[in-house]
């Protein structure tokens, strides 16, 4: 047995002994030495230029795989349709198909987007090598050009034409579609504001028949990113720190007729500050001076805006102590159930760098100081990232750029920073056709054009008029944001108007000038001047009284100081905060007429019942007296209509005996209570109820004969209720009001309402 296991291992080693030779035979037969490299089959390539794209070179010795990865190198090069590579003894074959090269691009079945457009837009030029990837390319290319231009629905084939000497021409015939633009606009768990005060808030806008030029009604998704931005700052500024727009989308209508824009939020409490507390990793910081720097007082509702600017305040100081760069954050510990938060200071280390240069590009069309002047931090700044946030924020305001982006980059030295804000241009002209209807005005037709960055030096030109069956105004102007280089907002405009009533036609022309700033906790003031050329024509024999102004040319040189204060959240529709404003006349700098005419207004909104009913309260009251003459009429004020519902355009005081018309008074008062909600109404309608009482006088005329009432100071009152619809065309108001309180010669109108808005 021993010896026959010898015998069966000793046969083994022996068939081993043999076989090995034979491996060893044939793996020398599959690498060989490469003696020549034979290309065919190429008409515009090289051979030489196909060996240097080979790994193998003649002497080299290879096997079969080296052979498959020089078929993949070939592939690779993009220049060959098809490649093979066979070896004939110790040559290697390499028989090859070019791929076509390019003779001319064509776009077929556009219309809307010039050739020379998507042509520029493409980048494929003639004679490049054709490949299914560069068709594809330019496909996806050209579709995402129609959509940035609110056509989702068109559609490109592209197609190839082969030419001989292997050439194609390249062909994408599109299918522009129709132009789609937003329809809808609705918001989902929004109950503090009404979807109209959040319209107002973002960018989007719905499709308005008379917006020929504008662009804000078409599709963008980036657009709607920017929308969610804005819908978070404005919460935040209003107390509501857990603020979360959940989801911001636009669906295509079944129909394909335009896009259904939806944004999803949950508001959250709205929160009052409860405390402000701070840590510092610098320990020669006193940190309880710190506090006043904030804006923001214990009950105070939270606001974004105010720690913003303490965060720049601190910032500020600290660099007063030689700290160049300091990172300030801060962190809002909120408390949901007793609706209050706490907001925690966290100063960090103090670093030292500066703004070695501040760039700004793709600017193509805006001059880059218009971008600069928004800028809180200049070259040589220590480096403040707030200050950056700001810049960044206020530049995006401007609304002259679709995108505004900033990055810091290393500058020469470690010390130092480059800031780059890279902008994307959007058009800043607006062209409206309004026509409107109201019971008081009567048919309103409306134009105006509008450039809000003239030349791309960022002032504002607008052009307007409007026509109505008692009216006709035409006005032409210019603004300068940085009058004198400085934060002082001024204009200038020119203006004609023609207003016929009963008794008299009043033509007016001439020119006003403003100049205007704000200033901290939302303060604003504003000066004025007015020159004014007014020739008056009676056109009424029936008339009893004098107006004063009667065949008379006389000019007007006045000039105007406002002082105000506005935090409501919507001067459009406001559901909370209050309005503050004084503001004095004195005509007498020259011309022909001397008086002091001075107004004060006020109003203050509340919302109640976890903010379902809104509490509206407004009042004004205005006084015009002459130091030399007597007041004429056109001087006087004027009430009834949209200030006191209930009673007709200028139905309220002094009436002249025998037109009936009404001829204004020097002293005026007026105000309302109202109560605005949606409860019981679908909030899918856009439609919001109110119940109002108005109440208000006008007296005194210095030319008392022929008139009646004219020192009557007897209060008129009104009760009523009405309708405020949302519309696409803009808001609607139905109101129905009774004068309870009211004189024989008083005029009332029951219903008013009014349809149609300018853009």
């Amino acid at each position: 047995m021993h010896f026959l296991k010898k015998i069966i291992i000793l046969s083994f080693v022996w068939l081993s002994l043999a076989f090995v030779p034979a491996v060893l035979a044939q793996t020398a037969t599959d690498r060989f030495e490469v003696e020549a490299i034979i290309v065919d089959g190429n008409e515009r390539v090289t051979d030489a230029t196909i060996q240097a794209y080979l790994p193998i070179k003649v002497g080299d010795k290879i096997d079969l795989q080296a052979l498959d990865q020089a078929i993949s190198s070939l592939f690779s090069t993009n220049l060959f349709e098809n490649v093979s590579i066979s070896r004939d003894g110790n040559q290697v074959i390499v028989e090859i198909a070019e791929n076509p090269i390019i003779n001319r691009i064509n776009i077929e079945g556009n219309d809307v987007l010039s050739d020379e457009r998507l042509l520029a837009e493409l980048d494929i030029q003639p004679r490049r090598v054709y490949t299914a990837a560069v068709a594809r390319g330019g496909t996806q290319r050209l579709l995402e050009i129609y959509r940035l231009s609110g056509r989702f629905a068109a559609s490109v084939v592209p197609k190839i034409i082969r030419l001989e000497n292997n050439r194609v021409d390249l062909v994408f015939e599109v299918d522009e579609g129709p132009l789609i633009k937003i329809q809808s606009i609705r918001f989902l768990g929004n109950k503090s504001f009404s979807d109209y005060a959040l319209r107002q808030i973002i960018s989007s806008r719905v499709e308005r028949w008379w917006a020929l030029l504008a662009s804000t009604d078409k599709y963008d998704p980036g657009r709607l990113d920017y929308d969610v931005r804005l819908l978070r700052q404005f919460y935040l500024s209003r107390g509501y720190a857990d603020i979360d727009v959940v989801r911001a989308q636009g669906g295509l209508l079944s129909d394909r007729s335009g896009f259904a824009v939806t944004f999803s939020l949950t508001e959250g409490p709205r929160y009052q500050l409860r405390d402000i507390s701070f840590t510092s990793e610098i320990e020669s910081v006193d940190v309880s001076a710190l506090r006043d720097l904030i804006p923001l007082e214990t009950g105070d509702w939270y606001d974004v805006r105010a720690i913003e600017e303490g965060l720049l305040n601190i910032t500020n100081e600290l660099g007063n102590f030689g700290y160049a760069f300091v990172n300030v954050t801060p962190e809002v510990i909120t408390d949901p159930e007793t609706k209050q938060l706490d907001v925690q200071i966290n100063i960090g280390a103090a670093t030292k760098n500066f703004v070695e240069r501040i760039e700004v590009i793709n600017n193509s069309r805006t001059l880059d100081n218009v971008v600069r002047r928004e800028l809180e931090i200049v070259e040589g700044d220590a480096y403040n990232q707030l200050k950056i946030d700001r810049s960044l924020r206020k530049v995006r305001g401007l609304g002259f750029f679709r995108k505004v982006d900033v990055e810091t980059k290393q500058g020469s030295t470690a010390d130092q920073s480059v800031v780059q804000f890279d902008v994307e241009e959007q058009p800043t002209g607006d062209f409206s056709i309004g026509l409107g209807y109201s019971s008081l005005d009567k048919t309103t037709l409306s134009l105006g054009i509008k450039e809000r960055n003239f030349l791309g030096t960022g002032r504002e030109t607008n052009f307007s008029l409007s026509t109505s069956d008692t009216r006709a105004d035409y006005r032409v102007g210019i603004s300068e944001p940085y009058l004198f280089d400085r934060n002082l907002r001024g204009g200038i405009e020119l203006f004609n108007e023609k207003v016929t009533e009963t008794s008299a036609e009043v033509k007016t022309q001439g020119l006003s000038a403003t100049a205007s700033f704000n200033a901290a906790r939302d303060y604003y003031h504003r000066f004025g001047y007015r020159y004014v050329s007014k020739d008056t024509k009676q056109e009424s024999t029936k008339a009893t009284s004098s107006t004063g102004d009667e065949g008379k040319s006389l000019i007007e040189s006045a000039v105007t100081y406002t002082l105000g204060r506005d935090t409501l959240n919507n001067r459009f529709d406001p559901s909370e905060g209050y309005l503050f404003e004084a503001k004095q006349e004195y005509a007498g700098v020259g011309g022909d007429v001397n008086y002091l005419r001075s107004v004060l207004r006020a109003s203050y909104y509340k919302p109640y019942l976890f903010n379902s009913i809104v509490l509206g309260v407004r009042g004004q009251y205005g006084f015009v007296e002459s130091f030399d003459e007597k007041v004429s009429q056109s001087a006087r004020f004027a009430l009834g209509g949209r200030n006191v519902r209930g009673f007709d355009s200028g139905g309220i005081g002094p009436r002249d005996i025998g037109t009936d018309t009404a001829v204004g008074g020097n002293n005026m008062y007026s105000g309302s209570i109202e109560l605005i909600s949606s409860l019981g109404l679908s909030d899918d309608l856009g439609v919001r109820w109110t119940l109002f009482s108005d109440f208000g006088s006008v007296w005194k005329t210095d030319y008392p004969d022929g008139v009646i009432g004219a020192n009557d100071e007897k209060m008129r009152q009104s009760v009523g209720f009405g309708f405020l619809w949302d519309t696409a065309i803009g808001p609607l108001t139905f109101y129905w009001a009774d004068a309870f309180s009211k004189t024989s010669y008083d005029k009332t109108k029951r219903f008013q309402f009014n349809i149609g808005t300018r853009f």
